[in-house]
């Protein structure tokens, strides 16, 4: 079941991404049962490309080995393997990304506009025509609306699976290329108002197996097959009576008067006002969609459940940054459009206190990795606004960041702070060069990871000890074990979740 990636034939190609400054990133071939110092160099990158990766797409009966070249972190470069064994460029515009292979042509994702086709499009190239030197036109597949977003594709022999976000819940089409070049949609009958994941496709019989949840509803997969009904396969158990709660997607108005979307759930027959918690994110084209409640927030378990249980308001916010309009919606909260994120979230905590859903000082928020950034932003400019703040291996010194772990891969986010103008415009909102001596700041909760290699935990560190140094109230939890998720095991997170659970309680609930 699935078509096999990675592998071509019995020889597989390995990539090395290098961290050392001035080791170059190289790909080889290797053959099974062979040393692997033995292995052919295929490809070699200077020190100044971001990763190396491979792949092995599966097109019906052939195999198109692939490596990749990542010059930024948001940009790479595919070449494709021969007959002959050359590795060839595809040639593809500047931030396309592939996303499978069928019919003998590369379907890749824009993420700018190019040749004529909108950002967001998927766009599909003949690879003959590439390994043959001529440099084929492009082949509108599909462009999303503008409320959609294309976040997954995977291709069965036949069939091109497109999962999309139409404001921000998951859709499923399948998609067939007619004989005039046309490609013909299909909707998929599955829940609504839910996240989709694509699994597994199969070659022939044209299967997909897709997973969906929402935040009531536990994750359940189903075999789907054109023209026919999809098949649930199996849930997983209940973890709590949903028939208690109930999901509202609301709206707020941006201050540039841009629509922020969100999700809300309460307790069915709660009393508003109650204390409220968001959690956002805002960045990398990562969208939050809902997922069951039980593992919301990121690594943070039961604790949402644990919230609305106790009457609180939980919410999911769609800020700019992230993937949920597609690129536009990403590029949005780019760099020096940064405020655009934060002045989203205050969005939304306003948009609570409006609608009588909870009281200033009385909402908590909570963020992790980027969306530590995001929250340790956000309780400086709005401390009236926010009563507690959750950071989880946080960003927070942005002077340094780019100099610590894996930040320097991250400079097409957020930019360059060792160039004066990039650091004018990152200087307005870094955390940690922010904080103010006799300004009270919301309690704030940090949680972090000693063995973090991306997010150094320095950042968390450093705000920590200067907020205390100003005589804030800072609750800091760091676990040697789990890398950036924080979390090597259940138990940690679930002692992590009784933590914040009782943070947000004390802070937030006995006010």
């Amino acid at each position: 079941m699935g078509r096999p990636r990675h592998l071509a034939g019995r020889d597989r190609l390995g990539a090395g991404a290098l961290t050392n400054s001035g080791y170059p990133r190289i790909a080889k071939l290797w053959k099974r049962g062979t040393p692997l110092a033995a292995a052919t160099i295929v490809h070699e990158s200077p020190a100044s490309a971001v990763q190396v990766g491979t792949a092995a797409f599966v097109d019906a009966d052939r195999r198109w080995p692939m490596v990749s070249v990542g010059h930024t972190f948001f940009e790479r470069e595919l070449l494709v393997q021969a007959a002959d064994g050359r590795f060839v460029p595809l040639g593809l515009p500047k931030g396309a990304d592939v996303t499978d292979v069928i019919g003998g042509r590369a379907i890749a994702k824009l993420n700018k506009p190019a040749d004529g086709f909108p950002a967001g499009a998927l766009v599909a190239w003949s690879l003959p025509d590439i390994i043959a030197g001529r440099r084929p036109k492009g082949e509108l597949v599909m462009a999303p609306g503008a409320t959609q977003a294309i976040e997954e594709v995977s291709a069965s022999d036949n069939v091109l699976w497109v999962k999309l976000l139409d404001d921000v819940s998951g859709r499923l089409l399948a998609l067939r290329r007619q004989a005039d070049g046309r490609w013909t949609q299909t909707p998929v009958a599955l829940p609504g108002n839910s996240t989709l994941h694509l699994g597994a496709t199969t070659g022939k019989s044209d299967e997909a197996f897709v997973t969906v949840e929402g935040m009531l509803t536990p994750p359940t997969l189903y075999a789907v097959r054109p023209g026919v009904a999809p098949r649930a396969v199996q849930a997983l158990p209940a973890r709590f009576d949903a028939t208690k709660y109930q999901v509202v997607q609301r709206f707020a108005t941006s201050r540039d008067g841009t629509r922020v979307p969100y999700f809300l759930v309460t307790k069915k027959g709660a009393t508003a006002p109650a204390p409220a918690l968001i959690h956002a994110y805002g960045g990398f084209r990562a969208a939050q969609t809902p997922t069951y409640l039980t593992e919301q927030p990121y690594r943070a378990g039961p604790l949402a459940l644990f919230w609305v249980e106790q009457g609180g308001a939980y919410v999911l916010a769609n800020l700019r940054g992230g993937g949920e309009y597609g690129p536009r919606w990403h590029q949005a909260g780019l760099r020096e459009k940064r405020q655009n994120v934060f002045d989203d979230l205050h969005a939304v905590g306003d948009d609570l206190v409006r609608t009588g859903v909870s009281n200033k000082g009385k909402i908590g928020i909570s963020g992790r990795s980027n969306g530590g950034l995001l929250v340790g932003v956000a309780m400086q400019q709005r401390p009236d606004l926010y009563g507690a703040v959750i950071a989880g291996s946080p960003l927070e010194d942005m002077q340094r960041y780019s100099h610590l772990s894996a930040g320097a891969s991250w400079i097409d986010e957020y930019g360059d702070p060792d160039k004066p103008a990039d650091w004018a415009f990152i200087r307005r909102y870094s955390p940690y060069q922010n904080v103010k001596s006799g300004v009270r700041y919301p309690p704030v909760f940090f949680y972090l990871s000693t063995k973090d290699d991306r997010v150094h935990p320095g950042h968390a560190r450093k705000l920590a000890a200067l907020l205390k140094q100003n005589g804030n109230t800072v609750y800091f939890h760091e676990y040697l074990e789990g890398g950036h998720s924080v979390g090597a095991d259940h138990a940690e997170d679930a002692r992590r979740a009784a933590l914040l659970n009782a943070f947000l309680g004390r802070e937030l609930m006995r006010k």
